[in-house]
């Protein structure tokens, strides 16, 4: 369900406060701020903009406790794209010269 025009007002304001720029805000805007939504990564210059706005998105959920963060958009957006961040990483250490039948 995509947040309400009151809702996306307030997630973007304390995205901006946690270091996400207008750019990483209207890529998540496009995404419809859903977290299943987060597409794969295609290259180093995108995972560091992934590894950015994963850090703002944890950021801007540090005051709250474990159970309220469990349950924001930010923490959601956040573990998609650390899923994304590691399933990167790990197709790079497939590449490591071994031949594994």
């Amino acid at each position: 369900m995509m947040p309400d025009a009151d809702q996306i007002a307030a997630l973007r304001a304390r995205l901006s406060a946690a270091g996400l720029g207008d750019t990483d805000l209207q890529w998540l805007e496009d995404l419809g701020w859903k977290d299943d939504a987060i597409p794969p990564i295609e290259s180093e210059r995108q995972r560091a903009d992934y590894v950015r706005r994963e850090a703002a998105l944890n950021a801007a959920t540090r005051h709250l406790t474990f159970a309220e963060r469990a349950v924001t958009i930010e923490s959601k957006l956040a573990a998609a794209i650390g899923a994304r961040i590691a399933n990167w990483d790990e197709a790079g250490d497939d590449d490591d010269g071994l031949d594994v039948p």
